[in-house]
């Protein structure tokens, strides 16, 4: 692992309120160790839902961490990647853990095609000798953070997830649920990333027509019995692996079914 060595250098990392940021996840604050990030980061997921209202909206994301903070932390509200994960990086190196972004290509499950570099943000953590791959903002992603160990299946309740590798050391997590068909989901390296380096994917995900993003309104959410999620056409809603899906009727159909499942507030939306 030749770039682990970034972690010798923390990065510098904007002023957030730790105390509200802790009180939402519903964790008080801790010395950094490996069961207290597995808290924060379920909690962060059970918490903060992935979403995409601001791009339908028309209202310009930012690698701001006070402003993503000022969006997230008051209300019900959530993001995508860039927003979640940047906003965890920061917690996590307030609290003291030696952490540092990377990029990650997503593969698209259509073309089974990497999407471009810098599409998505995540984490990684060192603890000890130990690193470990943390990710609050793909949605229905793993739950605990998954040790950056090569071909180790990992369990995460009722599935199981994989980092293989190639010579070069790309990195590549794949999840299965019975551990005999593999499903890709993203590639990455431990290369450290610096907040700039992500700003022209994440407009492009907001503004380009080929984004997963652009073409349709998204909400998931971790719950303790399942997940959450709804669209513009369906909602979903998981429990002890029992599904049930609703249509969505129409635009006003969706605005309530969001206040009532997510807590987010149309006017309060529209005022933001």
């Amino acid at each position: 692992m030749k770039n682990l060595n970034h972690f010798q250098t923390r990065p510098k990392v904007a002023a957030i309120d730790i105390p509200a940021y802790l009180e939402k996840l519903g964790v008080l604050k801790e010395l950094p160790s490996l069961n207290y990030l597995r808290q924060l980061h379920r909690n962060h997921l059970l918490t903060i839902p992935f979403e995409n209202l601001d791009i339908h909206f028309r209202r310009p994301i930012q690698i701001d961490v006070q402003k993503i903070a000022d969006k997230i932390l008051p209300d019900n509200r959530g993001g995508f990647c860039h927003e979640l994960n940047f906003l965890f990086f920061n917690l996590l190196t307030q609290l003291g853990y030696e952490a540092h972004l990377i990029s990650a290509r997503v593969m698209n499950q259509d073309s089974k095609q990497y999407g471009s570099e810098y599409g998505h943000m995540a984490i990684l953590v060192k603890i000890q000798d130990d690193i470990y791959l943390c990710d609050v903002g793909f949605g229905d992603g793993f739950i605990f953070p998954k040790k950056l160990e090569v071909n180790r299946l990992q369990m995460d309740l009722n599935r199981y997830f994989q980092i293989t590798a190639d010579e070069n050391e790309n990195y590549f997590l794949v999840k299965t649920s019975d551990t005999l068909h593999f499903d890709s989901v993203y590639r990455f390296t431990s290369k450290y990333r610096e907040p700039i380096e992500f700003i022209g994917m994440c407009d492009f995900q907001q503004t380009a027509p080929e984004s997963s993003f652009t073409g349709r309104k998204i909400i998931t959410l971790l719950t303790e019995e399942g997940r959450i999620t709804l669209s513009d056409t369906q909602l979903k809603i998981v429990e002890k692996g029992e599904l049930l899906e609703v249509a969505v009727l129409n635009e006003d159909d969706f605005y309530a079914k969001m206040e009532e499942h997510f807590g987010i507030n149309y006017q309060t939306l529209l005022h933001d």
